[in-house]
C-alpha cells in the first residue's frame, strides 16, 4: 500500500512539474510573438486601381496585374518577380527597393517614380524610354546599356 502510494505521489509530483513548465513557457515573460504582416496579392488583378494603395513590402509575385493604375502607390520593397505589369501606370509611385526580377513590363509608365534600389536588371520588355521617365540612385539595378537618372 505504501508502494502504491509513493507512486502516486510520484505521479502527482511529475504531473505538476509538467504543468508548470507548460505554464511557464506559455507565461507572458518575453515580448509577445510577431505575426508577418506583409500583405500577398497574387493571381489576376488585369485593370485594377490600386492608385495611392500602400503595398509596401507586399508579396506580389507571379501574378497578371496588366493595365493596371499603381499611380502613386507605395510599393516599397515589394517584391513583384514573375508578374505582368503591361501597360501598367506606375506613374509617381515609390517602387525604392522593389522587385522586378523576370517581371514583364512591356509599355509600363514609371513617369515620376522612384525606382532608387529596384531590381529590374531581368524585368522583360523594359525600355530605355521608360526609365528616362523615372529616377532612381547607384543601387538600381537595370538592364546592361540602360541607365536611370538620380533622384534629386
Amino acid at each position: 500500500m505504501v508502494t502504491q502510494f509513493r507512486l502516486a505521489a510520484f505521479a502527482v509530483a511529475a504531473l505538476v512539474v509538467v504543468g508548470a513548465g507548460q505554464a511557464f513557457a506559455l507565461w507572458p515573460f518575453t515580448a509577445p510573438p510577431r505575426l508577418a504582416t506583409t500583405p500577398a496579392y497574387g493571381g489576376v488583378c488585369e485593370e485594377c486601381n490600386l492608385a495611392g494603395r500602400d503595398l509596401s513590402g507586399a508579396r506580389m509575385t507571379n501574378s497578371v496585374f496588366n493595365r493596371s493604375d499603381f499611380s502613386n502607390a507605395k510599393m516599397a520593397s515589394a517584391n513583384a518577380s514573375g508578374s505582368a505589369f503591361a501597360e501598367a501606370n506606375f506613374t509617381g509611385a515609390d517602387l525604392r527597393g522593389t522587385r522586378f526580377a523576370q517581371a514583364d513590363v512591356t509599355s509600363a509608365n514609371f513617369s515620376g517614380a522612384n525606382i532608387a534600389g529596384a531590381d529590374l536588371e531581368t524585368a522583360e520588355g523594359l525600355t530605355q524610354r521608360q526609365l528616362n521617365g523615372a529616377c532612381g540612385d547607384y543601387t538600381t539595378r537595370v538592364p546592361r546599356g540602360m541607365r536611370v537618372r538620380e533622384c534629386e
